[in-house]
């Protein structure tokens, strides 16, 4: 579900908000509700992260929480996901 939201800007703020939104060919909306869904995972201290690998082989990617230990639930959640993604390639 979608909630509308009135905000006060900076009018420089809105307007490169909406050059960067054009630029991508996305809406001004969409724009602001990725920048900040962005911002507010990235905050999120129980997040995991991803390990960055040099080809698209993704076999032995693991994810790590924030001591850098190897989070075991979310590496497995994340490996099916890949293998749902391969065969729906297929």
């Amino acid at each position: 579900m979608k909630t509308q939201v009135a905000l006060r800007l900076e009018d420089s703020i809105v307007e490169s908000a909406k050059r960067e939104a054009e630029r991508q060919n996305r809406s001004l909306a969409n724009f602001v509700e990725s920048a900040l869904a962005e911002i507010l995972i990235a905050g999120s201290s129980n997040m995991p992260v991803l390990s960055i690998l040099d080809s698209d082989d993704f076999d032995g990617a693991v994810a790590v929480d924030d001591q850098g230990n190897i989070d075991e639930v979310e590496t497995a959640r994340f490996q099916h996901l890949l293998d749902v993604a391969r065969n729906e390639r297929d």
